[in-house]
C-alpha cells in the first residue's frame, strides 16, 4: 500500500456508508429521534390523531388510497403508510461523497418546518450522533489502513562518503 492510499475513500466505502446513513435516519425516526443537530425526540401526536392513529382509522387523501397502516403513537414516527421513510436511499457515491435521496421530499420539507401550529418532526439531515458516526466510520478505516501500511517493511540504505 503506497502511503497516499491510507487517507484514500473509495466509491464503495461510500456507498456502504450511505447505506448505513439512510437505514440509521429510518431507525432514528421510527424511535421518534430528530435529525436536528441536537437530536432531540420528536413532540407527541395531537390527541384526536393520536387516537385516530393507533385505532387505524386514519383515512388518506385519494392520491395516497386506503387507510394508514402503522398504528404506533409513542413515541411518534412518522410512519402512517411507510412510503416516506421507506423511500429513503443512499445514491451517487463518489470518491468523496455519496448522496441521501429522499423520494418522498416534498413529505420530509413539510415536516422539517413549523407548519402553522403543527409542530416540527425533521428526518433531513444528519443529527450529531449521526455524524460522529461518520467521523468514527472514516477513523476505523484509516486506523486500518495505516496498520497495513505499518506492516511492510521498510529498507532505507544509508552510504557515508
Amino acid at each position: 500500500m503506497k502511503l497516499f492510499n491510507v487517507i484514500k475513500a473509495e466509491v464503495k466505502d461510500w456507498k456502504i456508508l450511505g447505506g448505513k446513513l439512510a437505514t440509521r435516519i429510518v431507525l432514528d425516526a421510527d424511535k421518534g429521534i430528530s435529525q436536528d443537530k441536537d437530536g432531540k425526540k420528536f413532540p407527541s401526536y395531537k390527541k384526536n390523531y393520536a387516537i385516530s392513529k393507533a385505532a387505524g382509522t386514519i383515512t388518506l387523501p385519494k392520491e395516497l388510497k386506503g387507510t394508514g397502516t402503522d398504528r404506533q403513537v409513542n413515541p411518534p414516527n412518522l410512519r402512517l403508510t411507510g412510503t416516506m421513510l421507506d423511500s429513503i436511499k443512499a445514491q451517487r457515491a463518489t470518491t468523496t461523497s455519496v448522496e441521501i435521496l429522499y423520494a418522498d421530499g416534498l413529505k420530509v420539507i413539510g415536516h422539517s418546518k413549523r407548519r402553522g401550529n403543527k409542530p416540527k418532526r425533521n428526518i433531513y439531515g444528519l443529527n450529531d450522533k449521526n455524524q460522529q458516526f461518520i467521523e468514527n466510520y472514516f477513523a476505523k478505516k484509516m486506523e486500518k489502513n495505516i496498520s497495513k501500511f505499518a506492516e511492510k517493511d521498510i529498507e532505507i540504505k544509508l552510504e557515508f562518503l
